[in-house]
């Protein structure tokens, strides 16, 4: 099988002639997702390189040609080259000489084959030079890939055995790539049968792969297989209502919303601030990840439908405009009743398209009209500010200082 080069121009680009012209033609080829995609027809965004030369091989002759080189995972036989400013991740073909089930040590080779007997999936072990010819030691990826199956290299309980999360990502990947076939049933029994090894990756990874799998384009009949099989327990015991998710992601492809997996891990869980609060912590989020969803779960603004319009943006600006729309979107995608789903989805685009009142007042200006800074002020501005709120944010400048008269005395 060759890709057509006049199609795919990331193998023609300037940037790969350079890379390519470093390393050698029958030295280095492509490999991987860039390859699997190409041949999916999907997007190429990374660009991955598998070379016979070892990294301190790979670093000299690219610091020779003046190419930028960042020693990224020199552990893994993996650097990062930078042509043009365009990202290339070269690393050198491997074998695994030994592994834990989260890390595995590894030992460089020359043999193509070797380097793909350790990746996870078939689709993963192809491998393409600057012509566009492609190369499938496995014997297995471009068929797979044509009937898309994800399948495991080897067996799948080896493979499992030497990294954990390749249960998820066999996951995510058919989440991604194969959301409509069958799963493959060797792979889904080892998975089934091996998911406790699962507790002993760590969280970030976990994350990370969660996130992407949750961002695919309609992931819930992935997300059932996983509820089925007891995978999801494992993984996400505060999020495992597949039914929501469906749901919602039914409602995003009706009013043609972005995949947001945040907003997807929230259907899967109740609005419980003691169980969100636990699952932020136990998967490590960021904080503004944190924020969001804790922001969600414990809000205790009064939205809700047949609110007048003044209280309706009284009660979202106490929640605030994302808390809003989040709790009003995931209400709607959970409402049998389409008239009860449809003043969900008006409070949603309340929140979003109005235009944000801003408070007109700071302590500046309470400080210039004789308010004592220090606690006395705070209140002043708390007070203040809940009085232009329930004025529907209509008290200006004047009449809020005026107020503050009777509140100093």
């Amino acid at each position: 099988m060759k890709l057509d080069i006049k199609k795919h121009k990331w193998l023609s680009m300037k940037p790969t002639k350079r890379v390519f012209a470093v390393l050698g033609e029958d030295h280095a080829r492509f490999v991987g997702g860039c390859v699997r995609n190409a041949l999916l027809g999907a997007p190429v965004a990374d660009y991955d390189i598998a070379t016979k030369h070892e990294p301190k091989q790979v670093i000299n002759r690219l610091k020779e040609a003046n190419i930028a080189v960042h020693e990224t995972g020199m552990s893994h036989g993996t650097i990062t080259a930078v042509a043009d400013d365009v990202v290339f991740e070269i690393t050198s073909l491997r074998r695994d000489v030994s592994t834990d089930g989260r890390h595995a040590t590894v030992e460089f080779t020359k043999d193509w084959a070797e380097d793909a007997k350790r990746r996870d999936f078939t689709m993963n072990a192809l491998y393409c030079d600057v012509h566009g010819e492609v190369f499938d030691p496995t014997c297995q990826g471009v068929d797979d890939i044509k009937k898309k199956r994800i399948r495991f290299v080897g067996t799948a309980k080896g493979r499992i055995e030497e990294d954990y999360l390749r249960i998820l990502r066999f996951f995510r990947f058919h989440a991604w790539y194969a959301d409509n076939a069958v799963m493959d049933k060797e792979a889904l029994t080892a998975c089934r049968e091996l998911k406790r090894g699962m507790k002993q990756l760590s969280a970030e990874r976990v994350w990370a792969e969660l996130k992407k799998l949750l961002s695919a384009p309609r992931p819930h009949r992935t997300v059932n297989v996983m509820l089925i099989n007891g995978v999801l327990e494992i993984l996400l015991p505060e999020a495992s209502n597949s039914e929501g998710l469906q749901l919602f992601t039914e409602l995003e492809r009706e009013m043609g919303l972005p995949p947001d997996p945040y907003l997807r891990l929230m259907s899967m869980a109740a609005r419980d601030e003691f169980a969100v609060a636990g699952l932020a912590r136990r998967l490590k989020m960021s904080n503004k990840e944190k924020s969001r969803l804790l922001t969600w779960a414990s809000d205790r603004s009064a939205l809700t439908p047949g609110l007048v319009d003044k209280n309706l943006k009284i009660e979202i600006y106490k929640a605030g405009r994302q808390t809003a729309m989040d709790r009003a979107v995931l209400r709607a995608a959970g409402a049998s009743d389409p008239i009860l789903r449809n003043e969900w989805l008006n409070i949603y685009k309340t929140a979003r398209d109005w235009d944000w009142p801003v408070f007109p007042l700071t302590g500046k200006d309470l400080i210039e009209a004789g308010t004592d800074s220090g606690p006395k002020l705070g209140k002043a501005l708390a007070a203040l500010e809940a009085l232009w709120i329930r004025s529907g944010f209509n008290a200006n400048k004047q009449a809020l200082l005026a107020a503050l008269t009777m509140i100093n005395h």
